[in-house]
């Protein structure tokens, strides 16, 4: 067991080193060379709704064709990741063809969280042991340093610093994954039916995705802009995303021990609760001068909420569904995640471009207590099948 986690954990941890350059420094890197927060948004935005279509077309390539193997689909992602990164330096004058660049890695990059997720999954659903929990945490650590380094490489070079950071975390993606644990094709998959009869049938777990969307848009945005929020509150851009990250680990490691006593709705909606708080120290932050402190315990919320929330929806969504249909349950709930991307990103942009960032933190406030509320009203009960 601990060797197999120890392989995994290897590769969450590369995987989120290289998504911290999407997830966390794409808007300072494409303030760089002169794009707009709205120009920036569309981008992002087009990314995150490209990804939603790609990530179900490599599942499907994968139940089709036994050759295809959850491996083959991320050496793929990883390989193309390298490519378009080399095409970003060669395109950095041209900015229409930076930012079709740019959102393209962004889009097989999201793309591959699914996969990576899914090797874990494999071996929990053969029975197999490891601690899937304590490589996912080890991923948030990885990220936290990545944000540290990041942010160190874009005061010196930022021009290299995209090529040179992504194709070397994708070539160090891909030796973790020789390494990782092998025989992951993909399981014989119950066939994807018809989205509308799924929704009509649990129409809890419809309402729970809302709530989900709703309460994850100002999460994103925040991860997304915040350079711009910095710029406003204060406190250093890269701290804050390691501490966010590295509070992360504890959490989620601590999370199937806590499930075990409770069960998964009570920290489902306790950590929704917190985001309220975490937003709202944010909230604080920009509107008064009370000093970096109340950012940094923003980002310190991180463990109460984002960390506790997202492995409760994972099983919240396992459980809502009869077994027959849980490999759709997942799916739906991992394209509301994308679909959140969208539309912080494209909310994110406007508001900030029109709004400024006080108001467009206001409204995150606003729809996080509007999440919350949705969320509370779809986990009333655990099972929600008809």
């Amino acid at each position: 067991m601990v060797f197999r986690t120890f392989k995994l954990s290897a590769l969450f941890g590369f995987y989120w080193m290289t998504s911290c350059m999407v997830y966390a420094y794409a808007e300072r890197f494409l303030l760089y060379y002169g794009f707009s927060t709205a120009e920036i948004g569309l981008v992002l935005a087009l990314a995150y709704l490209a990804s939603m279509l790609l990530q179900p077309l490599l599942s499907q390539a994968a139940d089709r064709e036994k050759r295809v193997t959850l491996k083959t689909g991320i050496v793929g992602c990883a390989i193309l990741c390298i490519l378009i990164a080399a095409l970003t330096r060669v395109s950095a004058r041209a900015l229409p063809l930076l930012a079709i660049s740019f959102g393209a890695m962004s889009c097989v990059t999201l793309a591959m969280q699914p996969l990576v997720n899914a090797v874990g999954f494999h071996y929990l659903n053969r029975g197999e042991s490891l601690d899937l929990s304590f490589a996912r945490g080890v991923g948030s650590v990885a990220y936290a340093l990545a944000s540290l380094l990041l942010g160190a490489l874009a005061s010196l070079h930022i021009e290299a610093l995209l090529w040179v950071y992504i194709a070397a975390n994708a070539a160090l993606l891909l030796v973790a994954l020789w390494f990782a644990p092998h025989r992951t094709a993909c399981r014989a998959a119950e066939p994807v039916g018809n989205v509308f009869s799924l929704l009509r049938r649990y129409p809890r777990l419809l309402l729970f995705c809302v709530g989900t969307l709703v309460l994850n848009v100002p999460h994103m945005f925040i991860n997304s802009y915040l350079k711009s929020i910095t710029d406003v509150t204060g406190g250093d851009m890269s701290v804050m995303i390691a501490i966010a990250a590295l509070v992360e680990f504890p959490a989620m490691i601590a999370y199937s021990h806590l499930r075990k006593r409770t069960g998964d709705r009570l920290p489902l909606l306790i950590s929704a609760c917190f985001y309220l708080l975490k937003t709202g120290l944010l909230l604080l932050a920009a509107l008064v001068p009370v000093g970096p402190w109340a950012v940094y315990a923003s980002f310190a919320m991180q463990m109460l909420c984002y960390a506790i929330f997202t492995p409760a929806s994972l099983y919240y969504a396992n459980d809502a569904v009869d077994p027959a249909d849980q490999v759709k349950g997942q799916m739906l709930l991992t394209e509301t995640g994308l679909l959140s991307g969208v539309v912080s990103m494209l909310f994110g942009g406007l508001s900030l471009s029109h709004l400024g960032v006080g108001t467009s933190l206001i409204l995150c406030e606003g729809l996080v207590a509007l999440g919350v509320l949705l969320v509370f009203i779809a986990a009333r009960k655990p099972r929600t099948a008809a």
